[in-house]
């Protein structure tokens, strides 16, 4: 999963990122297996580096300090796998100025399937 982010006009913030994982996935924390190291997703142009991140059950967060003189856009990576065949919600992710509720941003929801091994 990657995570876009794009501020009109960058100023300092703190802000947080949350991804809810669909039904059917599971998070790779890549503190417990190395399949989880994003690592290798060196194609990644506006990788950000977060202050902190969790990596729980059903949702992704992550942290970052944002100052004025920051790019405008930021990515930050998880790796999840298909755990269960079925058709799922996608639901929003949310990123959020943790100290000023006005600014704000989420994604659509969606739907995703996958699909049994053959």
């Amino acid at each position: 999963m990657v995570l876009t982010v794009i501020e009109p006009q960058p100023q300092f913030a703190r802000v947080a990122l949350t991804d809810y994982v669909p039904a059917g996935f599971e998070i790779d924390n890549p503190r417990l297996v190395s399949s989880g190291d994003t690592g290798t997703l060196d194609w990644i142009e506006t990788a950000g580096s977060p202050d902190h991140t969790e990596f729980r059950d059903d949702h992704f967060t992550a942290a970052f300090e944002r100052r004025k003189d920051d790019p405008t856009t930021y990515s930050v990576a998880y790796i999840v796998r298909a755990v269960s065949p079925g058709s799922y919600v996608l639901p929003q992710a949310v990123v959020e100025d943790m100290y000023r509720p006005d600014r704000f941003g989420r994604t659509e929801t969606g739907a995703v399937e996958v699909a049994p091994a053959k």
